[in-house]
């Protein structure tokens, strides 16, 4: 399995290091800066799109820095010591560092779903899961996609490491170009890397695989932490924070090739297929934080061995529905949480 627990342990204690002045570090940084200014974290992924550009629906007066990052425990990280307030972050980044203790954060908002793509060789053979058997499967182990992966074979009957031959990649990047050179036979991404490999003609998707990439695993992805400190002394500048996101994520949802225009202006890249991957509901925009499904993401990490115990109570416990009832005038119910 890709690292092993004690690995992860000491990564969450590293992290976790960070966490304990994180109210002093606050308190220092913020008051040597513009008090209306907002520091806002952001990885280049396609999901999160609204969030990176939600300061053309804030209102005159509030100013946001946008504080881009590589990876969600980079954020996590950043959100822990108080040198940005709010963020969005995967749920089993979370589940992992809760492992070694409480991080000083709080999920305000759900962001994405889904995001796990099935590309094949176009010349693989590929057409259902029995025809994984004996194929070279590429992904990168211990991501969300990795554990898709394996769940959904294991969910119809295979065992991602006796049943095929599974490739494994630093970075994500890197299984285009080994999809492309024919490497492996199939791989497990998200867009828009999904999108140049199909506009490249080297990946198509199975829609069999696809349609059931999920069994046996998760298909919420991340949610928006605030910073606790942040969040108790600045509420009102979250809730209008919040508020500018959920107005630009209901346009761009409304229009998806201006979702990936927006993607290619703030990242430079081509943002290739996003539109398309938000109309097949491959990446899903969602401000809901459905409960009962975000505290199955730890269950099925520590099933996996990638996390050594199931951290879902405390995973519920940093989930405040609040602003989002104020935000939407939806009862915290409609908006996930359990009764």
């Amino acid at each position: 399995m890709m690292r092993d627990w004690k690995t992860r342990a000491v990564i969450a204690i590293v992290l976790m290091v960070a966490v304990v002045a994180s109210g002093r570090l606050y308190g220092a940084q913020n008051s040597a800066t513009d008090e209306n200014r907002i520091r806002i974290g952001w990885v280049a992924a396609a999901s999160w799109v609204p969030w990176a550009t939600l300061e053309q629906e804030l209102p005159d007066g509030t100013t946001v820095e946008l504080v881009p990052f590589k990876s969600s425990n980079d954020e996590l990280t950043a959100l822990s010591n108080g040198s940005i307030d709010m963020a969005p972050v995967g749920y089993n980044n979370v589940a992992a560092l809760l492992t070694s203790g409480t991080p000083p954060v709080t999920f305000v908002s759900g962001i994405s779903g889904n995001g796990s793509v099935f590309l094949a060789r176009p010349d693989s053979g590929i057409q259902s899961w029995e025809d994984l058997r004996g194929k070279r499967i590429g992904s990168v182990r211990g991501s969300t996609q990795y554990v898709n992966l394996a769940t959904g074979m294991k969910a119809h009957g295979l065992d991602i490491e006796t049943d095929a031959t599974y490739v494994n990649m630093q970075a994500f990047p890197d299984l285009n170009l080994a999809l492309d050179r024919g490497d492996v036979d199939a791989i497990v991404t998200f867009p828009p890397l999904s999108g140049e490999a199909e506009e490249a003609g080297s990946g198509v998707t199975v829609e069999e695989i696809q349609s059931e990439i999920y069994d046996g695993s998760f298909s919420v992805a991340s949610g928006i932490l605030a910073n606790n400190t942040f969040l108790e002394q600045r509420r009102d500048d979250a809730e209008t924070v919040l508020g500018a996101y959920y107005r630009q994520m209901e346009t761009l949802r409304a229009d998806p090739q201006r979702w990936e225009e927006e993607f290619a202006a703030v990242t430079g890249s081509s943002g290739a297929g996003i539109a398309n991957a938000l109309e097949r509901e491959y990446i899903r925009a969602e401000t809901v934080m459905p409960m009962s499904e975000i505290v199955s993401v730890p269950a099925v990490l520590s099933q996996m061995g990638i996390i050594d115990q199931d951290t879902g109570d405390q995973l519920a416990e940093l989930l405040d529905y609040s602003l989002l009832e104020s935000i939407t005038d939806e009862s915290a119910e409609q908006l996930g949480k359990n009764e």
